[in-house]
């Protein structure tokens, strides 16, 4: 895996964003960067990794 703490808060962002349009159901950071651990762990344990990819060239 590629840095966890980058990952993690990659995850912690994407769920604050999620639940930031959903006015009945809110999370705040430090529970989004909890859950994210636990996503990025359980990721790890089910033998998953994520692993930057290099960009495709494009010409003009």
């Amino acid at each position: 895996m590629v840095d966890a703490h980058q990952v993690n808060t990659i995850i912690a962002t994407t769920l604050c964003a999620f639940f930031e349009r959903l006015p009945d159901a809110q999370i705040g950071t430090e529970e989004a960067k909890l859950l994210a651990k636990q996503i990025t762990e359980a990721l790890n344990a089910a033998g998953l990794q994520i692993v930057p990819v290099e960009p495709a060239i494009t010409r003009p």
